[in-house]
């Protein structure tokens, strides 16, 4: 009998009664990328754990040193995609709207989720750590959405919680894929706190004998005030912040929402800056497709609520996975390795805009997110 364990639930009970669940994306191998049986499991557990009285809170992490989550499993999504060429990807499209299903729930979960998010945190992974409650970075931690570097498009919220972030600053972390460490993890809000790495197991150990009780809202502001002082006894020192300092230049280039007046102020800067220097490599490797579509995808999700972005990505994303530049992304990216995808157009102004509108029609008569929200 196979057993799936992709997924691990540990419950450590809690002095005066209950229990602290923890969650562990169990996939090292894979930087814990997130399979559709994983999104089902993480889906099951995050509800029995919704419903049940004896659990105080949730701890959201991943197993090994390579990271919290590194995204989607793409390759799984194309063998979906192109088991029924043109048409509907199946088990992909179910695995999105599992996956979306757990981002609402640990966005709306009534009871505190802490998210560890050590390592690489990218895609579907930042996703899910963007709706907890109380997020902790490590000074290994790097996030990152570079979907549109194999043709697809920051999505399981990304158009909530980028849209969120200070000025311009979420739109040119999804054009450019840029990773972000610590510190600026902290400034753009997508995340609370800063641990040491080493210090996981302390962590685990101070919850476990903080005073939780039957009331959520009280829990809730009891850790805050917990990992607020935790924080400040462990003093960290955060330096490094290149997208605070480059703010008012981000601000600035991307202010008309155009990809291309971006590469060029990236490339007439580029020499004299090494942060901007990655940040014009990361947009370069982008699909000019892709990258049109996420600048109507941000301009689309202005003023939406969770639930509306999250239809509208599912809408985008199961598109996007029937045309051929998700296929070439993948390739090029995760199969041959070779890093040179040939992608269907060589600029974004190439790019018809009546094939990215086309992307934007659901193709189901009726959206499989329609009861969210």
């Amino acid at each position: 009998m196979n057993v799936d364990f992709s997924i691990c639930m540990e419950r450590h009970p809690l002095p005066a009664g209950g229990y602290l669940a923890q969650l562990t994306l169990n996939a090292p191998s894979r930087r814990n990328a997130i399979t559709p049986e994983m999104a089902e499991r993480l889906h099951r557990a995050l509800l029995g754990l919704r419903d049940d009285p004896e659990a105080v809170a949730v701890l959201l992490d991943g197993a090994g040193d390579g990271g919290f989550c590194g995204g989607a499993d793409a390759q799984r999504m194309l063998a979906s995609a192109l088991a029924n060429p043109g048409g509907a990807a199946v088990e992909a499209e179910a695995f999105l709207c599992c996956g979306y299903i757990s981002t609402f729930l640990i966005h709306t979960f009534p009871k505190p989720v802490i998210c560890w998010g050590d390592g690489r945190v990218m895609g579907a992974g930042l996703g899910l750590m963007a709706g907890a409650s109380h997020r902790i970075v490590t000074e290994h931690s790097r996030l990152s959405v570079p979907e549109a570097s194999i043709g697809l498009l920051p999505n399981a919220g990304a158009g909530w919680y980028l849209g969120k972030m200070p000025g311009e600053t979420g739109l040119y972390m999804a054009l450019t894929g840029v990773q972000l460490g610590a510190a600026d993890a902290l400034y753009a809000g997508l995340a609370d706190y800063c641990w040491a790495s080493a210090e996981k197991s302390t962590l685990l150990r101070s919850l476990l004998h903080l005073p939780w009780c039957d009331d959520s809202s009280a829990n809730h502001e009891m850790l805050t005030d917990a990992l607020t002082d935790w924080e400040v006894e462990q003093g960290i020192c955060l330096q490094h912040a290149p997208l605070k300092t480059h703010r008012q230049w981000i601000d600035q280039h991307c202010r008309e929402s155009c990809p291309a007046s971006l590469e060029a102020a990236l490339a007439g800067a580029a020499p004299r800056d090494a942060w901007l220097s990655e940040s014009l490599t990361g947009l370069r490797r982008g699909a000019a497709s892709a990258l049109k579509l996420i600048v109507r995808q941000f301009e689309r999700s202005r003023g939406l609520g969770l639930a509306d972005v999250l239809r509208l990505e599912m809408t985008l994303a199961a598109n996007r996975l029937r045309d051929p530049e998700f296929a070439e992304g993948v390739r090029a990216r995760f199969k041959d390795r070779d890093q040179d995808p040939h992608w269907c157009y060589r600029s974004v102004d190439e790019v018809p805009d009546e094939e990215i509108e086309a992307l934007f029609v659901p193709p189901w008569q009726q959206h499989p997110l329609t009861a969210l929200g």
